[in-house]
C-alpha cells in the first residue's frame, strides 16, 4: 500500500507539474487578428527559411488542394485533385493565401495546406514562430499535443490496459496465487495511469483526445467499427476496480460487510450530481429575480460544494475505517480518479453511440417516408382523368 501512496503522489505532482507549464506558455502566446497574423506571416516567409511539417490532430496525414498558378495568385479551382501527404512530410512555404493556407511546391506542382495541419519544424526558435500555427496543430505543437493528437495516447492506454488484463488473467481465472502481490500493484497502478491520461486529455483538449473514434472523421461504419473495442475498454476500466478489491480483500469472512470494500457510490453520486445540482439552483434563484446577485453566487457556489462534499466526506469516513486515516485519504483521492475517468470515457462512448443511432433513425425515418409518400397514377378514360391512384 506504501509504493500504492507513493505512485500516487508521483503522478499527481507530475500531472499538475506539466499542466502549470502548458499554462504558462499559453498565457505568454499573443493573440493576433487575422489580419495581423497574415501580415506577419507573409513578413517571416519574405525575411528567413521556414520549414512546416504535415502534422494533423489524429489521422496518418492531410489531404492538401492542388492549386493552379495565375497572374492573380494561388487559386484552388474546384476540378483540381486533392494529394495525401502523409504525416511528418517536410515542406518549404512559397507563400500564404486565403488567411489560411500555405502554398508549397512539390514535384512542378503546387498544393495548399491548412494553417490547422501543420506544426513548424522543431528548432531553436521554433516556439517563437508558433504564430504561423492556429487551431489544432497549435495543440500539436507541444509535447502533450502530440502525445494526445497522435496514436501515442491510444497505443499507452491499451499497452497498460493489456498489461493489467494479463496479470488478470493468470491471478483471478488461471489460479496462479503466487501472483497476488504484482496484482495488487499492478492493478491500481493501470487504473490510476489509465484514468489520469484521460482527465489530462480530457481537461486541456476535450473529446478532441478520442479523435480515433470519431463520427465526423471515419462515418457511419468507421465509428461502429471503433465503437465495440472503444466500449470493450470502457467495461474493462469500471470493472477493473471491482477485480481489485476482490484481491484485495481476498480471504474475508463476510463478503457483504461494506467496511471491508472501498468506497465508490457516494463519491460517485457527489461527482455525478454536483453539476446538475448547480445549474437547476441557478435556474430557480434567476426563477425568483435574484438573477446577478450575491444570493445567486452563494446558492450556486453552496450547492456546488455541498452536493461534492456529502458523498466524498461518507466514502472519505468509510475507506479510513476500512483502511486507516492516511491510507484512506490516498484511496479515496485514487478512487475519485478513477471515477472521473470512467465519466469521461462513459460519456465519450454515449456520445458517439448516440450520434451512430441518430443516423440509422434517420435514414430509416427517410425509408418511411419515401414508402408512405408513394408515387401517383392518373386512369385515364375518353381523353378525361377517372381517377389518380396513390
Amino acid at each position: 500500500m506504501k509504493r500504492f501512496i507513493f505512485l500516487t503522489l508521483a503522478l499527481l505532482v507530475s500531472v499538475a507539474t506539466l499542466s502549470a507549464k502548458e499554462e504558462e506558455k499559453q498565457e505568454k502566446q499573443k493573440t493576433l487578428s487575422a489580419e495581423e497574423r497574415t501580415a506577419l506571416i507573409l513578413k517571416t516567409l519574405k525575411e528567413r527559411d521556414v520549414e512546416l511539417v504535415i502534422n494533423p490532430w489524429g489521422g496518418k496525414g492531410a489531404e492538401c488542394k492542388e492549386l493552379t498558378k495565375t497572374a492573380n495568385g494561388y487559386v484552388a479551382y474546384t476540378e483540381n485533385p486533392k494529394v495525401f501527404f502523409e504525416r511528418g512530410y517536410t515542406f518549404k512555404p512559397i507563400t500564404f493565401i486565403d488567411d489560411y493556407r500555405y502554398v508549397f511546391e512539390e514535384e512542378g506542382k503546387y498544393y495548399g495546406v491548412s494553417m490547422s495541419e501543420i506544426r513548424v519544424k522543431d528548432s531553436d526558435d521554433a516556439e517563437a514562430l508558433e504564430f504561423m500555427m492556429r487551431g489544432k496543430s497549435k495543440l500539436m505543437s507541444s509535447m502533450a499535443g502530440r502525445f494526445y493528437g497522435t496514436t501515442a495516447a491510444l497505443k499507452m492506454m491499451l499497452l497498460v490496459m493489456g498489461i493489467a488484463a494479463v496479470v488478470a488473467f493468470l491471478y483471478l481465472f488461471c489460479g496462479i496465487k503466487t501472483m497476488r502481490p504484482l496484482f495488487l500493484a499492478v492493478i491500481p497502478a493501470a487504473i490510476l495511469v489509465f484514468s489520469l491520461i484521460e482527465i489530462y486529455g480530457y481537461a486541456k483538449f476535450g473529446s478532441h483526445i478520442f479523435w480515433w473514434c470519431d463520427y465526423d472523421r471515419y462515418g457511419f461504419f468507421g465509428s461502429l467499427w471503433r465503437v465495440i473495442p472503444f466500449g470493450l475498454m470502457v467495461a474493462a476500466q469500471v470493472a477493473s476496480i471491482r477485480l481489485y478489491e476482490r484481491a484485495l480483500f481476498e480471504g474475508n469472512d463476510d463478503p457483504t460487510d461494506d467496511d471491508r470494500k472501498i468506497s465508490l457510490k457516494p463519491a460517485a453520486w457527489s461527482l455525478a450530481l454536483c453539476i446538475p445540482v448547480f445549474i437547476i439552483l441557478l435556474l430557480l434563484v434567476t426563477a425568483l429575480g435574484l438573477g446577478n446577485t450575491i444570493l445567486m453566487d452563494i446558492a450556486g457556489i453552496g450547492g456546488f460544494l455541498g452536493t461534492l462534499g456529502v458523498g466524498l466526506y461518507i466514502s472519505f469516513k468509510r475507506n479510513v475505517k476500512s483502511f486507516g486515516r492516511l491510507t484512506g485519504l490516498w484511496v479515496t483521492i485514487f478512487s475519485i480518479v478513477y471515477i472521473i475517468g470512467c465519466i469521461i470515457s462513459a460519456i465519450a462512448m454515449i456520445v458517439l453511440i448516440f450520434k451512430i443511432i441518430l443516423q440509422i433513425l434517420m435514414v430509416m425515418a427517410a425509408i418511411v417516408i419515401f414508402a408512405m409518400m408513394g408515387y401517383r397514377r392518373r386512369v385515364y378514360r375518353n381523353g378525361r382523368v377517372y381517377e389518380e391512384v396513390y
